[in-house]
């Protein structure tokens, strides 16, 4: 790994500067509850689970800004950053409005295939729907409504007969909505809800918008 320190406003102009000064850990505050991976990317092994609320050390994000070193509760790992909010003068913002803040850029020069779920079973196959924090806060009360009607039958259901995983961008958040072209799979007794695996986490969906309204851990 590479770091550099850039200007979060400034990213795009500096990214290839070799001279910037490097900057202490920022804190973050997780906006749902996202996944603490091994690495920066849906295919790499979950190595916890960071709550929403939870603060967060941010060591540094990759120049996409799409994923964040972080340090949590659950030790240390890869957080996805559009659900991470900085505090700019008392408001929460997501890493790309943070502009007063100075961040780390960690350039990854490479894939530890043996931390990877998906190494060797294909490409990314498409993007969660939810966009960043603003549009998965907005749905969390009627996902939090669904979830009280995923009943333990069908969670044990679900566990007791797993599907193949399938990798979007991303993180599976309540919320957020599965693209058209993905299988879903059915949930006996219950044909207002289905599942399937995405990026490593079983996940229930509402039907009729594919939204996702449980996350099985």
């Amino acid at each position: 790994m590479m770091t550099k320190t850039l200007t979060l406003a400034t990213v795009s102009a500096l990214a290839l500067a070799s001279s910037a000064t490097i900057a202490g850990a920022v804190t973050a505050t997780a906006a749902a509850d996202i996944n603490l991976r091994s690495g920066p990317g849906g295919q790499y092994q979950i190595d916890g689970v960071i709550l929403t609320g939870d603060e967060v050390e941010v060591a540094g994000c990759n120049a996409e800004q799409s994923w964040c070193q972080v340090t949590s509760s659950s030790g240390e790992g890869w957080a996805y950053a559009p659900y991470l909010t900085f505090d700019q003068g008392g408001e929460m913002k997501p890493l790309s409005e943070a502009s007063a803040q100075q961040i780390t850029i960690i350039e990854d020069n490479g894939q530890d295939e043996a931390t990877a779920l998906g190494a060797g079973m294909g490409a990314v196959a498409g993007a969660l729907l939810a966009g960043p924090v603003g549009a998965v806060a907005g749905s969390m009360m009627t996902g939090i409504a669904a979830h009280n009607s995923v009943s333990d039958e069908t969670t044990v259901y679900i566990q007791e007969n797993p599907v193949d995983p399938v990798f979007l961008t991303g993180e599976p958040v309540v919320g957020a909505a599965v693209p058209g072209e993905v299988t879903l799979y059915d949930v006996p007794e219950n044909q207002e809800i289905a599942y399937l695996n995405v990026n490593g986490n079983d996940v229930v969906v509402e039907r009729e918008t594919r939204r996702i309204v449980y996350v099985i851990r």
